[in-house]
């Protein structure tokens, strides 16, 4: 199964599971093993202003870095579960059109301190670093802590 394949059915995961993923109209744009992109129309997740709703972009960059440590652990050493244990986001201009959010994976040293925790002690966290862009302008950035542990392990 390609890259993308393997995003995209995760998506048809994460849609039955959280209800507003579907109307929020997520779409995987790209996956290449080392980043994640998914995208969200303006309409279904606009404010008052005509603008994206803060609340819109934050759900799709840290569902981001949330579906991209997924899909690196499944590979890596099996089912885990992540969840984000913290958050900083920077809105720096405001988005009137389609948004991307791209989450990048951590570099290879601590790709792997995090393998070897998850292996030898079931359980480990990582940093990850997304970008939500519009009209090819930078517009959000995040960093995320996510926490991350073997499924059947609490």
């Amino acid at each position: 199964m390609s890259e993308l394949a393997r995003a995209q059915a995760l998506l048809a995961e994460m849609r039955e599971q959280m209800p507003l993923l579907h109307f929020m109209q997520i779409e995987v744009v790209a996956f290449d093993g080392r980043a994640l992109t998914l995208c969200a129309p303006l309409d279904p997740n606009r404010n008052d202003k005509g603008t994206a709703f803060a609340g819109a972009i934050a759900s799709l960059s840290t569902v981001t870095g949330w579906a991209l440590l997924t899909l690196w652990a499944r590979a890596e050493v099996g089912a885990c579960q992540v969840a984000v244990y913290h958050s900083e986001m920077r809105y720096r201009y405001p988005i009137e059109t389609v948004f991307e959010a791209t989450a990048t994976l951590p570099d290879a040293a601590v790709l792997a301190q995090l393998k070897e925790r998850l292996t030898a002690r079931g359980k480990g966290r990582a940093d990850v670093q997304i970008v939500v862009q519009s009209d090819t302008r930078e517009a959000v950035s995040q960093t995320a802590g996510y926490a991350l542990w073997m499924a059947g392990e609490g």
